[in-house]
């Protein structure tokens, strides 16, 4: 008894928790920011970036190594005397410890530092087109679900209407004023709502899986949302196609990856080039070392201080094949990379316009639809009354029926295009960003 006591008491808390934790379109953002595994290698890859990029700066550094050494010489070399017999030249043990420092300096070292550099910038406009990429299928996932459920609200009320109908020609059959086939009518056009109704309620449950995936959870997450479809987009949008191209020119990561992309290409080949340039190595190293025979009695007095200074030239004049074949490869990718960056470019001008003809176009679809739902309605309710005095047939009043699920079923359909369509537009741009700024 206490169990189920506590079992009442706890259920309505638990169906307020469900019902609070239904997701606005900014707040499913926010969450897939944070869930999405695409989003969260992204950032990786730029973090992992970012510290080569911090590495490859620091090459003017010097190299500073302690070293430790023991060596024993199986092998002692003797010099001989006539008359004193051999004398040995060497000890069996020595041993040395000491500080290293080397300074290359040489073009390699900037050109890696400006190569890190540039794969940086290219890893940070991937991690903003991966995030805007990740906010428009959120974005499309959370009207799919609007859609959804809009549809089933449809289909529900064709059923009741149908079934109105439907009870409506079972009093007028008894009545004796229509017939037994026009009864017959009336029943198949509730009977064929059915199917409908049954294929909106599994649409409702895949939308809402979809949307949960999108969000970055499994799709037996539970994800409810808040919102309608006549909602207005988060997002302003310009005025005009000129200012759209603009703000293109300015914000779109397509065109900033494209950009990218020939930096990379022009470092890489400047870091295949510096191959060919000389180095020049400053070294100094501070150490002591010791000669004994017995390294067991081995202590400080035997070490005596070694202190050397060296710089040296490198000209590299044959290493095979191998410098010339990788400035070649470079200049290979760098062609390669400029003509990707150009079918980028070419790509988000064509996206750009068609984003922005297909919302046009949608919203011109919306009013249409829109108004063609109101004419639906009122000859929904002309055939209702007129069916009721007998001016019109059954089969007259199922069109009108009909004619208004059409419609009501487009102008759903026109309102999720509208919607996809501005997302579409606002990715296109390079400002499909919802909610706070940390989300971007």
């Amino acid at each position: 008894m206490k169990i189920q006591r506590m079992a009442t008491i706890m259920m309505p808390v638990l169906l307020i928790s469900m019902q609070s934790s239904a997701f606005t379109l900014s707040e499913a953002v926010k969450t897939a920011m944070e869930q999405r595994g695409d989003v969260t290698a992204a950032r990786n890859e730029v973090e992992s970036s970012r510290w080569s990029r911090n590495a490859a700066h620091t090459w003017y550094l010097p190299h500073v190594d302690f070293s430790l050494s023991y060596q024993k010489s199986h092998d002692i070399q003797e010099m001989t005397i006539p008359g004193m017999g051999s004398i040995p030249t060497g000890t069996e043990w020595s041993s040395m410890y000491g500080i290293t420092a080397s300074l290359p300096i040489t073009l390699h070292a900037p050109a890696g530092a400006s190569l890190s550099s540039r794969a940086l910038n290219l890893s940070e406009f991937s991690l903003s087109g991966t995030e805007q990429n990740a906010v428009s299928n959120v974005i499309v996932s959370f009207y799919g679900v609007l859609i959804a459920e809009m549809m089933s609200d449809v289909t529900s009320e064709a059923m009741n209407i149908a079934r109105e109908g439907f009870v409506l020609a079972e009093q007028r059959f008894e009545a004796g004023t229509i017939s037994r086939f026009e009864l017959l009518q009336s029943q198949v056009a509730y009977e064929n709502r059915r199917p409908d109704s049954i294929a909106a309620v599994a649409g409702v449950e895949n939308s809402r899986a979809a949307f949960a995936v999108s969000l970055g959870f499994d799709q037996s997450h539970p994800a409810a949302i808040e919102g309608k479809l006549t909602d207005p987009f988060p997002v302003a949008l310009p005025e005009t196609f000129e200012e759209a191209r603009l703000i293109m020119e300015q914000n779109s990561t397509t065109l900033a990856t494209a950009a990218a992309m020939r930096e990379l290409g022009d470092a890489q080949v400047n870091l295949s080039a510096a191959s060919f340039a000389p180095q020049l190595v400053f070294q100094t190293s501070y150490g002591f070392q010791a000669g004994v025979d017995d390294i067991m009695k081995i202590d400080g007095d035997d070490y005596s201080r070694n202190w050397t200074t060296s710089a040296s030239l490198q000209i590299p004049i044959f290493h095979g094949i191998n410098d010339f074949s990788s400035y070649r490869s470079a200049r290979a990718e760098r062609l390669a990379s400029y003509a990707r960056a150009g079918d980028m470019e070419n790509f988000a001008s064509l996206q750009l316009t068609a984003a922005w003809n297909s919302l046009h176009q949608a919203r011109e679809t919306v009013q249409a639809a829109e108004s063609t739902v109101q004419q639906a309605i009122e000859g929904s309710e002309i055939a209702r009354v007129s069916y009721e005095a007998g001016i019109i047939t059954r089969l007259d009043m199922d069109g009108a029926f009909l004619a208004l699920t059409q419609a009501r079923t487009n102008y759903a359909s026109a309102l999720y295009s509208m919607k996809t369509a501005e997302a579409g537009l606002a990715r296109s741009l390079g400002i499909l960003s919802i909610g706070p700024k940390e989300i971007n």
